[in-house]
């Protein structure tokens, strides 16, 4: 199992980032082609935006695996450790159910493009193609909240107080 985390977690990453790099890359080919080969390419804008969205998409995964999402909490550092766990465990819960939904909702946009067939401005790419990483984001996404749900309420959250709080008190 260790394995796989450590696989899913390096797919993450590298995906993320390709996309994102690659979606730079065309951007900055997109410049080089416009001003100074004087030969603007029409794709480039339309290609290098799904490219930075799915990249920035995806990395929201990334962003909550490692706590660098945006969170408020000046509150929360002043609870004590048992109140910091429960409103973390709200917090992922209402986390997951919002993925229920995202997923779904993305879902449902697939059939509907899947149905209709529309297709992008100049590349042409069906759209259920463009925005197939919704219900991939919001799944991903999912299995994140899943992950530290379980690490709350596993052991009754000790394992969650050394890896959050690197403490070694119990949480009683």
């Amino acid at each position: 199992m260790e394995r796989f985390k450590k696989f899913y977690a390096a797919m993450e990453d590298w995906v993320s980032g390709l996309l994102l790099t690659g979606g730079l890359a065309i951007i900055f080919y997109s410049v080089f082609m416009r001003y100074i080969m004087n030969k603007p390419q029409t794709w480039t804008d339309e290609v290098a935006t799904y490219m930075v969205v799915w990249g920035a998409l995806i990395g929201t995964a990334v962003a909550l695996r490692n706590d660098h999402h945006i969170k408020v909490d000046l509150l929360y550092n002043f609870l004590p450790p048992k109140a910091q766990r429960w409103v973390s465990i709200f917090a992922n819960l209402v986390g997951l159910a919002f993925c229920v939904f995202f997923t779904y909702a993305a879902v449902m946009l697939e059939t509907r493009y899947l149905h209709t067939g529309q297709r992008s401005t100049n590349v042409m790419w069906p759209l259920w193609v463009i925005f197939g990483v919704l219900p991939i984001t919001g799944v991903m996404l999912g299995a994140r909240f899943t992950e530290k749900l379980y690490l709350l309420l596993k052991s009754g959250g000790q394992e969650w107080l050394s890896i959050h709080q690197g403490q070694t008190r119990r949480l009683d």
